[in-house]
Order: structure tokens, then sequence, then C-alpha cells
């Protein structure tokens, strides 16, 4: 896709950015002429009227020819920045920054938290609204109760909002513990002779199963599985999500053989894996894996506020019964283009929850179509919109794809895709695009890509499919954004 967004950032151009004469243009209530423009930006009548005619031959702006004095109006104009240019920013974090509850279980295409935590430090003050409708790992409403904002949360996808509602409500060790031993003795009256329990997987088969643990795990899970399988109380859910963290994985504290990575990898390739490294599937417990992991969460329980405020909810970003005008901040990360495939990446989770794979694929929006995506794009945007306060901001963290086609290479700039789609079909301005250029070595996303698509190392770059997340920053109104450079994050703080 060749995006009609134009981009004048070279800063030889003029001790005057594009960026001023853009703004004077969106601080009037009915386009400016030539001299109004040169008056708000503080610059020569000449200067003004050659930088906008240059401007205008970008498509940045257009010009109402035939009267005088001529008027000004923006163009399809996005201010963009590096990562690097903002001091502070979320790059200066250590590399596992964050609350320990960030550590409950994997998921695979989230952002880090330190993200979270700069925008919603950047654009909110304590109390406000952050609301993310694709939460997956739930990162977004966990650093907005630490930051002592109301969190709103949802996603589509079943093992996303388990784990956001555990993050969101967590429980002490001391309470953890009981409540685990208490399960796991009704667990014990369950009768699994035979592995019958696995009758009722009709996408699974106990010789699946078998291929990560032993049949002495394997009876404990499935047991434990029944009992709480229709539990729907946060102790459950808590419970399901602390051993969704430690289902499979590279350590002793795991409860399948010694897996490379956290994520779901195919049976072949699992079996492969073992029979290279000589791996046998360990007796493990799971009161020492789940207690050992409980540890590890709590950490840092003592900041967590005693009475947090976060609603999080199973449901569809298109189709939302959020109210209208209520939500300070969206700080979202949504499905781009078939990058990733949820479903196959935590299939082993989804089995562990009770949840069908095929079904809770198709509730997903996985296409690499692009007309499909963007009807997808402006459903979600028209439903952002409703729910966004009128002084509110909307940020979009989505990645470039690349699309490999049959005799050529295309690029689909994602962020400028959502900023065309909110332009054409709502009311909402696009502000600014953060430029944020990361290291595919250090992406699980590309890790989980090379595993499901089968190709080597040395390939990663070419079939990553990402390499470039793009911060869009979405506002129904035209204030000037609140500035980098006066915030305070806790990665700086003395």
């Amino acid at each position: 896709m060749t995006s009609q967004f134009s981009s004048l950032d070279d800063p030889a151009r003029s001790e005057y950015n594009d960026e001023a004469f853009i703004a004077a243009l969106h601080a009037t209530d009915s386009p400016p002429s030539t001299q109004e423009v040169a008056d708000r930006v503080g610059c020569a009548y000449s200067t003004a009227w050659r930088r906008l005619s240059q401007l205008h031959d970008a498509g940045s702006v257009n010009s109402k020819n035939g009267t005088y004095p001529i008027t000004w109006t923006p163009g399809k104009y996005i201010p963009s920045v590096p990562t690097s240019d903002l001091t502070p920013n979320w790059r200066s974090a250590p590399k596992r920054w964050g609350h320990s509850l960030h550590t409950l279980s994997p998921y695979v295409g989230g952002f880090p938290p330190a993200l979270a935590n700069y925008f919603i430090r950047r654009f909110t003050d304590a109390g406000d609204v952050v609301y993310d409708p694709f939460a997956g790992g739930g990162t977004t409403p966990l650093e907005a109760i630490l930051e002592d904002r109301v969190a709103w949360a949802s996603d589509a996808f079943e093992y996303a909002t388990i784990l956001t509602q555990a993050k969101c409500n967590p429980f002490t060790t001391s309470a953890f513990k009981s409540y685990l031993n208490t399960k796991l003795e009704e667990a014990e009256s369950v009768d699994n002779t035979d592995f019958r329990l696995i009758a009722d997987d009709s996408w699974l088969n106990e010789s699946d199963l078998l291929v990560f643990f032993s049949e002495y795990t394997l009876d404990q899970l499935l047991c434990l599985r029944e009992v709480l399988k229709d539990d729907t109380s946060q102790e459950a859910i808590y419970l399901k999500a602390i051993l969704c963290g430690v289902l499979h994985g590279p350590s002793e504290m795991f409860l399948s053989l010694s897996t490379r990575d956290t994520f779901s990898g195919s049976i072949d390739y699992v079996k492969e894996y073992a029979d290279e490294h000589d791996l046998d599937r360990p007796e493990r417990d799971i009161k020492q894996s789940a207690e050992r992991k409980q540890e590890l969460v709590a950490r840092d329980l003592d900041s967590f506020p005693t009475n947090p405020k976060a609603c999080v909810r199973q449901a569809d970003a298109t189709d939302l019964d959020f109210p209208n005008d209520s939500v300070d901040l969206i700080l979202t990360s949504p499905p781009y283009m078939r990058v990733l495939d949820y479903s196959w990446n935590n299939w082993l989770r989804l089995w562990w929850l009770g949840v069908d794979r095929e079904t809770e694929r198709d509730s997903l929006t996985l296409t690499s179509h692009e007309e499909r995506y963007r009807k997808f794009v402006r459903r979600t945007l028209r439903e952002l919109e409703r729910i966004l306060a009128d002084d509110g901001y909307a940020v979009i963290v989505v990645g470039d794809v690349r699309k490999n086609l049959t005799n050529r290479i295309e690029y689909i700039n994602t962020a400028y895709l959502f900023a065309e789609e909110a332009l054409k079909h709502t009311d909402l301005i696009p502000r600014q695009i953060i430029d944020d250029e990361y290291d595919l070595e250090h992406r699980n996303f590309a890790r989980a890509n090379q595993l499901k698509y089968d190709y080597s190392r040395d390939q990663k770059e070419e079939k990553a499919m990402s390499k470039l997340d793009r911060c869009l920053i979405l506002s129904p109104h035209k204030e000037q954004l609140p500035e980098a450079t006066d915030l305070s994050v806790p990665w700086t703080d003395n």
C-alpha cells in the first residue's frame, strides 16, 4: 500500500518545522489566510507562503483559490517522530522493568509494560479511565491500576480475558495456597480411569498431550481441570491463569518436558525437539509448580492497590457495551494483518481452559486481505470514537506488515491505514506517529512465527512480517499534545 499521507520532517528545510504550520491550520475554527498562519507561527509572510506551498505540493495541506486572500486547510499529514527523539521514552527502561504480576503467564505479541506506563502517565491523571479493547496479556490495565487509574479492558480471546482478569484481581500467597489445596483435594476424588476425561476433547487425544506431559502429571491436570471447568469465581480464574503460566516452558518450574519456548509449539515440532535433545517427560506435581509461580508473581504485591478499580470483559471491540464519552485514554495494540495467530500460539493453554481452538480462532480477526481488514478497522474506530471522551486520546500500537507476493514485496504501513480510516469514517484526528524500531532477536512473535512457518534463523528478518511498530496518536480535539519532556517515569525517578 502506498500511503496517501505525507511527512516532511527534514530539519534542514527551515528553522520552522512543518508541525508548526500544520498546528496553525488546526488552531482556528475557519480556514486561515497566509498572513494569519504567518502570525501564528511567528514567521514572515513570504516564509509562510513558501512553506504552505511546499506542503500543498506534497498533499499535506489544501488551498482554496478563486478568493482573496487564499485560505488553507489541513490535508493528510501526520507528524512522525522516532522513539529515540522522545526524552524520556520506554526504551530507556531496564530490560525486565515492570511489576511481577506481568510475569503471570506468557502472551506473545504484547508491548512492554514501560510503553503502557509512558502513555498512561503522559495522557492521563489519577482517577482517569484507561481502556484497552484488545487487552491481550493485560499489560495496559495492570499499569493503569498501578498508576491509580480506573482500568477497563476487553478481548474476544478467552485466554486473554482470563489472564487480564487474574492480573487485575491477584491473590496473596497465603490465600492462593489455601484455595489451591482445597481444589487439589477435590480433584483427588475425580474419576479419570484410562484417561476418560480426554474423551470430551474433540480436537485433542491422549497421545497428543502425552508428547508434553507424563501420565502422572497429565492425570493431575485433567482432574483439576474437571473441578474448575464451570467455576467462574475470581479464585478459579486466578488459579487457571497461574496454571497457564506453568503449563509448558524451559525450566523445572513447568509441568511439561523442557520446551525451548513458552508458547505452544506444534506436536511434531516438540516430538522432534525432544528426540534431538533426549528429553523425558517429568513427573511433576501441580502443587509445587503453581506455588513456585505464585511466589514469583507475588514479589511486588505490596505495591498493588488494596481496592483496584477494574472492569474486564470478554467482548468484541467492534461492539462494546461501555458508555458513550466515558474513556480518557484508549491504549491498545489491535491484531494486524494476520501477523500472529493467537489461537495457534496458545493452543495448549486453550486446552487447559476447556476452550475449543477452532471455535476460538473463528472469533478472532485473522485476515491477510486488506479490504476485509479495513472493514474491521473502521468498525473498531467508530466504536472507540463513541466511548472516547471529548478531551481524550487514543494510542494505537501496530506494526508495519511485509507481504511476500508472487512478483514483488509489499509493505503495509498499518498505522497510516488506521489513520486513513479514522479520517474517512470518524471525527478522530491523527495527531502523531511514533516510530518504534526493534530488534527481531528479542521479539517473541518473531520466534513464534519462525516455529509455525518452519524457517531458519537466518531467514527471520525476511520472513518476520513486521520489524517496526508505530504508535498512532488520535484525538477528537485539536488541543496541543502533552509535552513528553515534562514527563516523569518510574525508571528514571530517583
